[in-house]
This record gives structure tokens, sequence and C-alpha cells, in this order.
């Protein structure tokens, strides 16, 4: 694993993180990984430009800001797919520049901070910046749309999650139900929600994704991911391929209507 050092002669250090200590001086070991390689993604995509488009402001007293945090979050998840819990300390063994942060706000970096970010992302228009991202990179990586293929998964639940077992709504928005289905786990006796993720042919690069209800069955899904995919695309004659629940009237005269496509 890709390490990078850094001495001090005052023995101090921004961050907390593998430190040694002699004759007066410090030396501080940070992981630097597949960060450097995730920052040049990250910043081809513009990704913290649409969260600054997107995005609500950001909590004056917080130390951390909510685009800066989910990006930590993000990077945790494509490196290490840490527990919310675990980010900061996490955060703690990374060099702070490559997570987008000062060394002093890495301490910030705890489960009520990322909670906050987390809920503002709730608040925003998720939709259009996802939309309004897929675009540009499309239009950045130059990925093919001429074949879409989509499917689903289940999400399981351990727990009751009392509190979700209906679709309700929270903070002005709608949420999902957490709730017994067909469970691709084979695990019936668990609660679930439905995960729908659509990616290009071209690199298996996801288009667009979304969850629904745990009960709601695949052949409920296609009419809305079918929209979006004609949205995200700006025509109807590509090939959607999906599994035998896209076989209904229903699906069919939506993706051939109003003009003939290859769907």
């Amino acid at each position: 694993m890709t390490e990078r050092e850094f001495s001090s002669g005052d023995g101090t250090s921004g961050a907390r993180s593998n430190q040694a200590h002699a004759g007066g001086r410090s030396l501080t070991t940070y992981t630097v990984g597949a960060l450097p390689i995730i920052n040049q993604a990250l910043s081809r995509m513009r990704l913290a430009e649409f969260m600054d488009g997107y995005l609500p402001p950001s909590d004056a007293r917080s130390k951390v800001g909510t685009r800066e945090g989910l990006l930590v979050l993000i990077r945790s998840i494509l490196v290490s797919r840490e527990p919310v819990y675990g980010l900061g300390e996490w955060a703690e063994l990374h060099a702070p520049d490559l997570l987008g942060l000062a060394p002093h706000q890495v301490s910030r970096l705890n489960d009520d901070c990322v909670g906050r970010c987390l809920e503002r992302l709730f608040d925003a228009d998720y939709r259009s910046m996802v939309l309004a991202l897929m675009a540009h990179v499309v239009k950045e990586f130059d990925v093919d749309l001429e074949q879409l293929h989509n499917d689903s998964t289940s999400i399981t639940f351990f727990g009751s999650y009392d509190e979700a077992t209906a679709a309700s709504t929270r903070r002005g928005k709608p949420t999902l139900a957490i709730t017994h289905g067909h469970n691709k786990d084979h695990r019936p006796d668990l609660k679930q929600l439905l995960f729908i993720l659509t990616v290009a042919r071209d690199g298996g690069v996801p288009i667009y994704f979304n969850a629904a209800d745990g009960n709601v069955t695949d052949d409920r899904t296609h009419c809305e991911t079918w929209d979006l995919m004609c949205e995200i695309v700006g025509r109807k004659d590509f090939l959607y391929v999906a599994d035998s629940k896209l076989a209904t009237q229903e699906k069919w005269s939506q993706i051939s209507e109003p003009a003939a496509g290859r769907g």
C-alpha cells in the first residue's frame, strides 16, 4: 500500500495518524493508496461543482462542509467501505489533502457530522443533480449509450425497522418502506428495499440507480426507468436489456410509442 511520510521538527501533526517520535522529531505516515486515481476521476466528473449547485448551504456551525463530508464518504466507500461511525478513524490514516480536508477537519468526521451531511443530501434535489451529473459524465468520458442493461437486487436489513414498515413523508419528501418482499438473498425472514441499477454496455458504467419499497416487484420499475433513460440519452432508439419482467404489454407499448425504437 502506498504511503506518504512527513517529518516535523516540533513533533506535532495536524491529524492523528501513524506516528513515530525520536530525538525531538516526529514522523507521520499517511496512507495514499488509490486516492490519487479516484480524485482524478472525481475531478473529471466535476462532482464537487454539481454538489455545490444542488446541495443546500452547509450549517455555519459545522467544521466540515456538506460537500467535503460527502466526498470523503464517497472515497471511503470506493476504497474500503467503512461504516459511518468508523469514517473518522479511517480518515485519520490517510493524507488529509487527498481527502479534500485541512488537517484540523479530520478529527471532526464523526457519525453526527456525516449524518448531517446525509440529511442535507436528502433535502437536495438529488434527482436533478444525478441527471445533470450523468449528462456531463457521458460527454466527458464518451460513454456509448447504444445499449443499456437494467437489473435489480434486494438490499437486506437486519432488525425490525418498525418506523419504516410503510412509505411515508419525512422532511417534506417521500420515504421508502423497509418491508418483506421477494428477497434475492434468499432470506424471506428479513426485510428489504429494492435496488434498481442501469449500466451502459460500454464499460459497465452505472448510468442511473433507484430504490423502491421492499415489496415492489420488478415489473413495476421499468416504466419509470425507461422514461429516465430516454431523458439521459436524449432519444428512444437505443437497446434496453432487462429480464423477463419487462415482457408486458404496458412496457412494450410505452417503449414503442410515440416513435418506434429498438427497445
